[in-house]
Order: C-alpha cells, then sequence, then structure tokens
C-alpha cells in the first residue's frame, strides 16, 4: 500500500509574504488530509521562507531556492515535478481554498474515472478580502447545484465561444498527474498559460465540472493578471484561433470571431475594474490615520 499523498498542492511564490500565510493555512486546513504541501519559493526577498517554516505540519515541504529567479511558469513546473501525489493543484500564493475544496474535487475524479480533471467555481476578493464576486466560471456548462462530464473538444468551443478560460484559475481544478502534457507549459502564452495548460491536459479525455464554489481568486491592481491586461485579448484571439486548428470539429472560424470579440469587451471590463482598485487603494491611503498624521 502507498504511503504517498494522493494529493500534491503546489503553492508557487515570489514575495507573497502578505497572504502566504492565509493561503497556507486554508489548504492544510483540509477536510481531507491526505495531502503534501509543495512550496516553491522563487528566490523571493520580504521573508517569504520565514511564513513557510512557521508552519510546523510534515506535509509542508519548501523547495531550495533556484540560483536565480526563475519565470513564472519555469517556477511552476518546478514545484510540480516536485510534487509526489496522483492529483495535483497549484494554488498561487495569494489565493485561498474553501476547507472541502480537496474533497469535493477528490471524491470526483476518483468517482469519475475518465476524468483527468475536476474544475468548480471560485468567488472573487480584492486585497482587503473583500468579496466582489459571490460566483465565477464555468459558464452554462453546469446548472446551479450540478455537476457535468463534458470532453476537452466541447470545452475548447465553450471557452472560445465565451472568449474566456472558464475553468478560471489554477486553484480552480484539480488534475491527474497521469494526463499532464509534456512540456507542462507553451512559452508562446502569458495571460493565458493557464488556460492552454488545462485543454492539452484534455487532449483526448473528460473534465467532470460541479458548480459548488469551492476556492477564491484575490485580484489586485498590483498582481501579474493586472499588468497583463492591456494584452490579454490579443493572446486570447491567437490561442482560440490555435484551438480551432486542434479541435476542427469543435472550434469553427465563427466561433473564433465571437469569442474574440467577447475578449476584447471583457479585457475592457478587467482594465476599468483594475483601474478602480488601484483609485480605492490611493483614497484607502489617503484617509489612513498615518496619512493625516503626517498631514498634521
Amino acid at each position: 500500500m502507498s504511503t504517498e499523498p494522493l494529493v500534491s498542492v503546489v503553492i508557487p511564490v515570489l514575495n507573497g509574504k502578505r497572504h502566504l500565510e492565509a493561503c497556507m493555512a486554508s489548504v492544510l486546513d483540509q477536510t481531507y488530509r491526505n495531502i503534501e504541501v509543495v512550496v516553491s519559493d522563487n528566490a523571493s526577498t520580504d521573508g517569504t521562507a520565514g511564513t513557510v517554516r512557521s508552519f510546523e505540519d510534515s506535509r509542508v515541504r519548501i523547495l531550495p531556492n533556484p540560483a536565480e529567479q526563475l519565470s513564472l511558469p519555469a517556477n511552476w513546473a518546478r514545484g510540480i515535478a516536485a510534487a509526489k501525489g496522483e492529483l495535483v493543484k497549484i494554488v498561487c500564493h495569494d489565493d485561498l481554498l474553501f476547507p472541502d475544496c480537496l474533497a469535493v474535487q477528490t471524491e470526483l475524479l476518483l468517482r469519475y474515472p475518465t476524468a483527468v480533471l475536476a474544475g468548480a467555481r471560485r468567488r472573487i476578493i480584492d486585497d482587503q478580502d473583500d468579496v466582489l464576486i459571490k460566483a465565477r466560471g464555468l459558464g452554462h456548462l453546469t446548472k446551479p447545484g450540478g455537476m457535468q462530464v463534458v470532453d476537452g473538444g466541447a470545452l475548447a468551443r465553450a471557452c472560445t465561444r465565451a472568449g474566456a478560460n472558464l475553468l478560471g484559475e489554477p486553484a480552480s481544478v484539480l488534475i491527474r498527474r497521469s494526463a499532464l502534457p509534456e512540456p507542462l507549459f507553451d512559452a508562446r502564452w502569458l495571460y493565458a498559460i493557464d488556460f492552454d495548460f488545462y485543454l492539452r491536459c484534455l487532449q483526448r479525455s473528460d473534465a467532470v465540472l460541479d458548480s459548488r464554489v469551492l476556492c477564491s481568486f484575490r485580484v489586485s491592481p498590483h498582481q501579474l493578471s493586472a499588468a497583463l491586461a492591456t494584452g490579454q485579448a490579443r493572446e486570447l484571439k491567437a490561442l482560440f484561433s490555435d484551438l480551432a486548428r486542434r479541435y476542427p470539429e469543435h472550434v469553427s472560424d465563427p466561433d473564433v470571431r465571437l469569442g474574440t470579440t467577447r475578449a476584447r469587451l471583457l479585457a475592457t471590463a478587467r482594465r476599468v475594474l483594475y483601474g478602480y482598485m488601484r483609485t480605492r487603494a490611493i483614497i484607502a491611503r489617503w484617509r489612513s490615520p498615518e496619512s493625516l498624521v503626517s498631514e498634521q
């Protein structure tokens, strides 16, 4: 009988001390216990390693710092390579898992052996943990309170037509190690790196999608996705065209045109959101007690 953990949670981090403790606590407090937590610290300089080591839990491993800072996909890949579990989840250092996330998704993958990926919806929160959107993701692929098994081609078409990654960020999915592609990540994509990764895992397989909200994704005007917002529609257009070549029986040229239009609209909405959040942060600092004292 194997003594290895069934589930590996990989937490890639670069100078993420502010939110890392809450992230790790949400992973270690899972109702499903047969896990390991692999922290891939990308040469942080803010005391991140100390935060990791403050968790006296034998399930936690922190990888040695690389000789020099790695690219985001290289650091993600380093964490996955060190993982031992049959099922793998990436959780970025500022995101959170609901307590039953791993229990629900592990049970789904055990129940549906043809599925290599379990997906869920997520809650959107801001830098102060305020809830911006209570439930996001999966589009019309599931009904409220429902679950559905979807093949990779159907999912590629649904995402293309929606102009978005309906599966969401890495914390939203749990993946079988046996389905991991080679190479893990395609260097052509920045904003869509996770989206393309999921679809290559699903090339000839199914996903099981659950409409429950099982994690929180944090948005901040300072994070990488905000920096990439201006180029995301252009990148998604290229990815949708690539999907039409990969799945010609599912994704058509009209699907690509529709998805590109919707991606542009969504990119504009994200830029507005990030602008609003930057303005709100400036106002909050201006109203802070420290700021008022300094003006007196």
